[in-house]
């Protein structure tokens, strides 16, 4: 992907950004959109996937309260009001969230339908009642409206009712599509253990335990113990080389989590997208040009596209060294200002951004 609009997304009226390359970093101040922007580019992963849409509401607390007796459409409209600009109400096309590439686009938005039965006739010339189609206008008269929200991508749209309950917790996304989204936590979507079993037995076994290393290089082995049950009480263990013992990587602090989670998301991504919000978290500025190389190596090898997020000069630095030492690598590098209520996207390119890292140039 070379470029991404984003219209009427939560804080992003209009933003368009250019000559995108394999890893992309975002700075700026806080309230300007970064993990925002991370948001969106999630939705246009997964085409609008409803399972994941519901994921997002619920990390943000959206619908901590949302039971069976509250359903209705005022309810949903409030709370999936939280993904549009200002958190607007308003049905049609002007009102729509538009997501877009040079190839896809993905649109959300609220509107008016009415259901109209589909018939066929049998043999006897009898009238069979296959299905129901459903009609958009924004012309109909309340009494026969149904209110809905139509996720729109190059693959077809679909309209869910907002009568019906739409966030239970069923969190399933498609196996097929490859993308995470890492948070300022370092928690994943997908259970930790679970993308370790994927790679078991494979190279990307060891591109995890190299990027271990950068903490701990005495890490001969990893593995995940405990049962699989709905709490995935599954931990990680380690083995070192120079002992019998095994330790649990929990306990060696959060650093070297923070790499584990990075890393066997990343490894779980080919040809796909890797989203890291404030990828600086929990460690030290010595460590982050090497995780940047490991970064850039595996995102290459298994052509994997990286969106990340960052407050950190010493993440910045370690980010353009990285660039200024390996030329087969591509970076770029966005610093995100608010005018008033329009968020701008400043790009620096390779050249720029190492120059202002020599200079000690600011560029969160």
């Amino acid at each position: 992907m070379e470029k991404i609009e984003i219209r009427n997304y939560k804080c992003l009226g209009n933003i368009a950004i250019s000559n995108l390359k394999r890893v992309n970093l975002f700075t700026g101040r806080n309230n300007t959109g970064k993990s925002t922007i991370l948001e969106a580019l999630s939705l246009f992963a997964v085409k609008g996937n409803i399972n994941w849409i519901r994921q997002l509401l619920d990390s943000r607390g959206e619908i901590n309260n949302y039971r069976e007796e509250n359903i209705s459409i005022e309810n949903n409209l409030n709370i999936l009001s939280s993904f549009f600009y200002n958190r607007q109400i308003e049905f049609g096309k002007d009102n729509s969230i538009r997501i877009s590439s040079e190839s896809e686009e993905l649109f959300l938005r609220f509107v008016k339908f009415i259901e109209e039965e589909v018939v066929e006739k049998d043999k006897t010339g009898s009238e069979i009642l296959i299905g129901k189609r459903k009609i958009m206008s924004d012309d109909l008269s309340y009494d026969n409206t149904s209110f809905g929200f139509e996720i729109k991508s190059n693959e077809g749209s679909r309209i869910h009712n907002l009568d019906k309950h739409l966030f239970r917790r069923s969190y399933s996304v498609s196996d097929s599509i490859n993308f995470h989204l890492i948070n300022s936590k370092g928690d994943d979507v997908i259970n930790s253990a679970k993308l370790w079993d994927t790679i078991t037995f494979s190279e990307k076994e060891e591109l995890v335990i190299k990027a271990l290393r950068i903490i701990e290089p005495n890490i001969s082995r990893l593995s995940f113990v405990g049962e699989d049950n709905f709490r995935n009480s599954r931990y990680p263990i380690v083995k070192l080389s120079n002992t019998k013992n095994v330790y649990p990587l929990n306990a060696m602090g959060d650093g070297i989590n923070r790499i584990l989670n990075l890393t066997l998301a990343l490894v779980n991504s080919d040809g796909g997208f890797l989203l890291i919000d404030e990828c600086e978290n929990g460690l030290h500025f010595s460590v982050q040009e090497k995780l940047w190389e490991i970064i850039f190596e595996i995102a290459s090898k298994l052509d994997i596209q990286i969106f990340a997020t960052t407050h950190s000069n010493d993440s910045i630095y370690s980010f353009a060294k990285v660039l200024e030492n390996n030329n087969k690598y591509e970076g770029s590098l966005y610093r995100l200002e608010r005018k008033k209520e329009i968020v701008i996207a400043n790009p620096f390119s390779k050249d720029e951004i190492t120059e202002a890292a020599k200079q000690g140039i600011n560029l969160r």
